[in-house]
């Protein structure tokens, strides 16, 4: 019976590795050798990259001229489908650690250490790939992601040891920035006073993406294993390339070579004041953030309320709530309320830390307080990231490298932060303190 098994697994392993080997083939002969180069050339992209550099390294500052009404409905629906699809990537492995585990024969630590090595990968990829937006194009750096995407994908399906895995999953971290990518492209492809609603589009995207993958993950490693988790994923990155392949590509485009963009970064973050205090802002808010659900998986998981793993996940479901939050705001940013709103987000997250810690003991509290925390989150790194791309139309790419950057390293040092507090202070001086950075948060906004 255990060799049948064996037999059983060994055979399925094998049509698993074949169907990613043939959608990697697939990609190759349609996507990779497809009509781009020549479509770009048609809409006059080597002649913007003729012209003159400014001294800061950023390019010509020119007028937002894109093709805004080549930018429909249905195309910013594929690409918050998109965002989704990507980020996702990051968060599957969340739920499938122990199954990991298992099949690795690593310990629970060990193997815990795979959700940190993918988020080094994402970071990388924010500081070194997205940049490259501005010079190699939408469709050029999309066939790259998505491609790397796939091979990472089937390494991650197909891996019999931890450090193949362990591998694959920085890779497929660094090329899922696809959502960091579409965000600057898309506000250079619609009109100003769209800029809100089509940014908190694709981040309703974006986080929906995280919420489900726990679920999809959870759902599917329960029912055929968790390899499959990865084929699917990579499914879904071919059909998600092929509905994006007609978008129409931003025209603001750049000569300076790849060192020359990242070198830029530094003298643009000094010389926008708007952008200081948006990342800034939000990443205040994202740590604390990050503190809270930290700790409250450790809180609600002991003596004090006893609640399984399973019980705390669940906790993650108020996202949903948050996701609705950020697509009803999408208008009033494109009214000019952005200050306002991020003023206002930060506040609703400061008194749900508050609820949170100050009537814990309630599983009530506790809900409500998830639920305006992770509502106010949202809303403010929408607000924050919408203003911050804003400052500079041609240097869109490089605005969300740095604030995303700086957002998720508060957001990393939150995590850490969340434990270590939780274990010396106790959950309600932690909420407590995750409050103050909330609302330090507020004051930033205000006086910005």
């Amino acid at each position: 019976m255990k060799l049948c098994s064996s037999a059983t697994a060994t055979k399925n392993r094998r049509v698993l590795n074949s169907t990613i080997i043939h959608l990697i083939y697939y990609w190759h002969r349609k996507l990779v050798f497809d009509l781009d180069i020549i479509y770009l050339h048609s809409r006059g992209m080597a002649d913007v990259r003729q012209a003159p550099k400014r001294l800061d390294g950023v390019g010509p500052k020119t007028a937002d001229t894109s093709d805004r009404a080549g930018l429909g409905s249905r195309h910013v629906a594929w690409m918050s489908i998109a965002a989704g699809v990507s980020v996702a990537n990051i968060y599957y492995v969340q739920p499938l650690l122990r199954p990991l585990a298992t099949s690795f024969a690593v310990s629970d630590a060990l193997a815990g250490l795979l959700p940190m090595i993918t988020m080094v990968g994402y970071a990388a990829g924010l500081l070194l790939v997205v940049p490259v937006l501005e010079r190699a194009g939408l469709h050029r750096l999309m066939r790259w992601l998505n491609a790397g995407r796939l091979i990472a994908l089937a390494l991650a399906a197909s891996a019999t040891g931890y450090p193949v895995f362990a591998a694959a999953s920085v890779l497929l971290g660094a090329t899922s920035v696809l959502a960091q990518i579409l965000m600057p492209a898309a506000a250079s492809l619609v009109s100003p006073e769209a800029v809100g609603r089509t940014t908190a589009r694709i981040t309703a995207g974006l986080f929906g993406g995280i919420v489900g993958a726990r679920v999809i993950a959870g759902a599917l490693d329960g029912l055929l294993g968790w390899r499959p988790v990865y084929a699917l994923s990579a499914l879904a990155t071919l059909v998600v390339h092929l509905a994006l392949r007609r978008l129409p590509e931003p025209p603001l485009r750049h000569a300076l070579g790849y060192r020359a963009l990242l070198r830029s970064l530094l003298p643009l973050l000094r010389s926008e004041r708007g952008l200081r205090r948006a990342a800034l802002t939000a990443a205040a808010g994202f740590a604390a953030f990050n503190i809270f659900w930290t700790a409250v998986t450790l809180y609600v998981t002991g003596p004090t309320h006893g609640w399984s793993t399973t019980g705390a996940g669940l906790l993650g479901l108020v996202g949903v709530v948050g996701t609705a939050t950020v697509l009803a705001t999408g208008r009033f940013l494109d009214r000019g309320m952005q200050r306002g709103l991020a003023v206002a987000a930060a506040g609703v997250m400061a008194l749900g830390l508050l609820i949170a810690g100050l009537w814990g003991l309630s599983a009530g509290a506790l809900i409500l307080g998830a639920l305006l925390l992770d509502s106010g989150a949202r809303v403010s790194n929408v607000a924050n990231q919408t203003h911050a791309l804003r400052q500079r139309p041609e240097a869109r790419a490089r605005l969300n490298t740095l604030y995303m950057t700086t957002y998720f390293a508060a957001g990393s040092v939150g995590s850490a932060a969340g434990a270590l507090l939780f274990a010396h202070i106790g959950w309600t001086l932690t909420t407590l303190a995750a409050a103050a950075l909330a609302a330090l948060g507020a004051t930033l906004a205000a006086r910005a």
